[in-house]
């Protein structure tokens, strides 16, 4: 009897030929890559993520987050030309609250204590409203205030006159990241700068800061 050959497949040589193993490679797909582009921004609490949100300031509509790094290079200047500070006046506190653009209640040496800021004039709230456009920026630099401030560590530097007559204490006022507060808030129109001797140390970079705000119309002096 005789057998029966098996059907010849075409091209199965050529497989064999092509893949002995019994696998056959598939071609290699490419897939597009997308890119993002992120805004590479400094500062730790930039680096995490978070973002502020706020009212713009009189610079071509942008917020003072975006304007942030414009305030490294004046603090440079402003802490190289002030001397040495003594351990016993600088320390850190817990910021408990924002009062308002200029007063902060802290934690310090052990102690609650109401601070406010050198050389810082802001707008302040009233009962009743007399002006609603100066409530209205009362608000926004108590707001700035809280956002940079509020629930966070922060430096406090003192001056030759500790505490004024009320008992508040007197301070120049740093973040962890670095950022000037006191000289931050003038330099966005936040606040103005207020001479009161003998408490002088920043006084002259304040004075400065002050008049760029008003020349690039910044914050309170948009309306001037």
């Amino acid at each position: 009897m005789k057998r029966r050959k098996r059907p010849r497949i075409r091209g199965l040589r050529r497989m064999k030929s092509v893949a002995p193993t019994g696998r056959r490679r598939m071609p290699r797909q490419t897939y597009p890559v997308q890119t993002k582009n992120f805004r590479t921004m400094r500062g730790s609490w930039r680096r995490s993520g978070r973002r502020l949100s706020g009212p713009t300031t009189g610079v071509q509509g942008l917020r003072p987050t975006a304007l942030l790094p414009a305030i490294a290079l004046p603090l440079l200047a402003v802490l190289s030309c002030a001397g040495p500070v003594r351990a016993e006046q600088a320390d850190w506190a817990r910021v408990l609250r924002v009062l308002d653009g200029r007063t902060i209640e802290v934690t310090w040496r052990g102690a609650r204590e109401m601070v406010r800021y050198i050389g810082v004039a802001a707008p302040e709230f009233r009962q009743p409203v007399e002006d609603p456009e100066e409530d209205e920026w009362a608000r926004r630099a108590r707001d700035w205030n809280r956002r940079l401030v509020e629930g966070r560590l922060v430096r406090l530097e003192l001056d030759a006159l500790p505490r004024d007559r009320e008992g508040h204490l007197l301070a120049y006022v740093f973040s962890q990241e670095g950022t000037f507060v006191n000289a931050w808030l003038i330099e966005f129109g936040f606040a103005e700068a207020v001479s009161r001797p003998p408490n002088l140390r920043y006084q002259a970079d304040l004075n400065r800061l002050e008049r760029e705000a008003r020349e690039k119309a910044r914050g309170l002096w948009m309306r001037r």
